[in-house]
This record gives structure tokens, C-alpha cells and sequence, in this order.
């Protein structure tokens, strides 16, 4: 995926904490995507009912979901059965694993990271398909 791709590209961002929301933002409106934001996970999945095309990535902090990350993820494919997802999170108690599933791309980005990270790991995400073939 290339920067011009990313001008259709749809991520809600849930994160509890202002400056790590306006960080994980500005990184990627910055690379071109269009970014719905939200206070936690509940707060993404009511953004994420509200939108008109379908999102394309959620970035959920796991600390700041206000609802389990299975949850989140199983919402979230309900209504968008191609979304990846983006879990950040520190070592709380809650572990989410990453998955290659037929249709449920998942990956973990561990906290503290730099933007670069955050970036690159997006970037490799939207490319990976999300449905695999059985």
C-alpha cells in the first residue's frame, strides 16, 4: 500500500488518553488516512455504526476499551467482516494474541512505541488480505 492508497482508507482510533489519541491521529492523517476517533472501544464501535463507507482498521488500546478486546473485535466484524484490527497494549491482564484467521487479520502492538512502529505495522496490515482462501 502506497501513501495515495491510503486517501480511502477508513481507521477509528479508541484510546481513553488525549495525547496517545491525538498522537496515533496526527501519525496517520499525516501518512493520508481518514481517522474517526473515539474515547475507548465502546465509544469506536458507536463511531463505527455512524460511518457511511465501511472502516478499514481499528487501533483500540486495550486498556482504554471499556469493553473486552473480544468483544470489540467480534462488533466490529459483525458489521465490517474485512476490518483488521490494531490492538495497543501495555502488559495488563487482558492478552490479546495476534491472528492470521480466514477473515480476522489481528495484530498487537506492545506499549511504549515509537510513531515509526505504529506506521509500519498499519502499513504492513493494509496489505495483508484479510480473507484466505480454505
Amino acid at each position: 500500500m502506497d501513501v495515495d492508497d491510503s486517501l480511502n482508507t477508513i481507521v477509528v482510533v479508541g484510546d481513553d488518553r488525549g495525547a496517545a489519541l491525538k498522537q496515533v491521529t496526527a501519525t496517520l492523517q499525516k501518512a493520508g488516512f481518514v481517522v474517526v476517533t473515539a474515547s475507548n472501544g465502546r465509544a469506536a464501535l458507536d463511531q463505527c455504526r455512524a460511518q457511511h463507507r465501511p472502516v478499514d482498521l481499528a487501533v483500540i488500546d486495550t486498556a482504554a476499551a471499556g469493553i473486552k478486546a473480544p468483544e470489540i473485535e467480534q462488533q466490529l466484524h459483525d458489521m465490517y467482516p474485512h476490518v483488521r484490527m490494531l490492538f495497543l497494549s501495555d502488559d495488563s491482564p487482558e492478552t490479546v494474541h495476534e491472528s492470521d484467521s480466514p477473515g480476522h487479520l489481528r495484530r498487537v502492538l506492545r506499549k511504549p512505541y515509537r510513531r515509526s512502529r505504529l506506521l509500519g505495522r498499519v502499513l504492513e496490515m493494509m496489505q495483508q488480505p484479510t480473507v484466505m482462501s480454505a
